[in-house]
């Protein structure tokens, strides 16, 4: 499945020592690397205001989703919403399927 991941920088992050923020920095760099080269994220991009970024993921359950987002240096220090997503053409079908069943 498909998992939309946006992310969002807390306050609390500027709180600590420029090295430790370095270091978290380079450690989140590292790991949306090793998911890139992986095929697991397939998409990246960061908010323009550079306090955040959106992904997308493509994940075999709801453990493996939870697995990455705790597995990111920078999760305690960020607000995370993580949502599966389908593809447009399935979402279409699917809710004309419903209509014309709601029809009948």
């Amino acid at each position: 499945m498909k998992l939309l991941v946006n992310s969002r920088r807390k306050d609390a992050f500027l709180m600590l020592p420029l090295e430790k923020r370095v270091e978290a920095w380079e450690g989140m760099v590292a790991f949306i690397e090793k998911y890139r080269n992986a095929g697991k994220c397939k998409e990246i991009y960061m908010h323009g205001d550079m306090k955040g970024g959106v992904s997308i993921w493509e994940v075999e359950s709801d453990e493996e989703s939870t697995k990455f987002i705790l597995e990111n240096p920078l999760s305690p220090f960020s607000d995370i919403d993580a949502s599966p997503v389908i593809d447009w053409d399935t979402g279409v079908k699917a809710t004309r399927e419903f209509f014309q069943k709601q029809a009948k």
